[in-house]
């Protein structure tokens, strides 16, 4: 395998990675919003599920973030890599056209 299709893998890989990680931030993100509140009004009343919902919540706050800060560390930025330099960049090239096409090189107004 060349350099470049490993290059391109390893690529790959990280795109996974960050794609997995943004769904289990939202995941953690959407369960915690669903248990602590609850569990923070059970806590209120006095009910002993509520702290177990608390200490949920906590636990998967904590996920969401870690899921959150994987996330940003494993997302690729585009880059623009250097490659072999092409000598005739700028220059003019005649038309592949065989018909030739309309010019307007050389005209000026009202001619």
């Amino acid at each position: 395998m060349s350099v470049h299709m490993r290059e391109l893998a390893a690529v790959r890989r990280r795109q996974g990675t960050f794609a997995a990680l943004v769904v289990a931030a939202l995941l953690t993100g959407i369960a915690t919003w669903l248990a602590l509140p609850f569990g923070i009004v059970l806590l209120t009343r006095g009910e002993t599920f509520g702290l177990a919902l608390v200490v949920a919540g906590v636990v998967l706050l904590a996920a969401c973030v870690v899921a959150i800060v994987g996330a940003v560390r494993a997302r690729v930025v585009p880059q623009s890599l250097p490659g072999k330099p092409n000598p005739a960049f700028g220059e003019p090239r005649p038309s592949a056209n065989p018909d030739g096409g309309y010019s307007t090189a050389g005209m000026k107004l009202g001619s």
